[in-house]
């Protein structure tokens, strides 16, 4: 049996919140235009921006509150949680500043346990919010052997490309590519062919 192929949601795991403090407000700008202009294409409404690695040194909460800042004010975003939240060419964009999978599992747990019992369901709707579902694809810019740290819970269902691209060399040719793998997959959540 295979399961459709219909994208709603693409997590997009690239760079560190270090490469993130050091792109300028246009460099923010012209890379959320693009990312949520080719999702949308794909037939995506939702895209996750999250970071691959951690970086090096110990600054990320300024790392992390530098970018924060530039998203809120200079590309009318939103702050939700630890995300903001960023409308571009009809597709919500959600940069999420956590590059700690663990945490972020952590954190969405404890959000959930506050209101309800804790369910699979719902612990990957408090990760995914405030997109509706978990994403379908998940493109990893960087090497295919290595797994980034970001990723604990996303990867169970997702179909996963890779590029061995630099973030700052993310261009809309990498996105159109990896959407249009997806679509060529035969998704079979886990199952094996019979």
């Amino acid at each position: 049996m295979t399961a459709s192929s219909t994208l709603s949601h693409v997590m997009l795991c690239a760079g560190s919140l270090r490469d993130w403090a050091n792109s300028s407000v246009a460099d923010w700008q012209q890379r959320i235009a693009v990312v949520a202009q080719a999702v949308k294409t794909g037939g995506a409404a939702w895209v996750t921006i999250i970071p691959a690695t951690s970086s090096p040194d110990t600054a990320t909460t300024s790392h992390a509150d530098h970018v924060r800042s530039l998203l809120v004010d200079f590309c009318g975003g939103v702050h939700y949680a630890e995300r903001v939240v960023v409308l571009a060419a009809g597709v919500t964009v959600i940069v999420d500043l956590n590059s700690d999978g663990k945490q972020r599992v952590v954190d969405a747990a404890t959000r959930v346990v506050q209101v309800a019992k804790i369910t699979e369901d719902r612990l990957a709707g408090a990760l995914s919010a405030p997109a509706p579902e978990e994403p379908d694809l998940v493109i990893i810019l960087g090497p295919a052997d290595t797994m980034p740290q970001s990723l604990v819970w996303e990867l169970a269902y997702a179909e996963m490309v890779f590029f061995d691209t630099p973030w700052h060399d993310l261009d809309a040719e990498h996105l159109e590519m990896a959407i249009n793998d997806y679509t060529r997959r035969d998704r079979r959540f886990g199952g094996i062919d019979s």
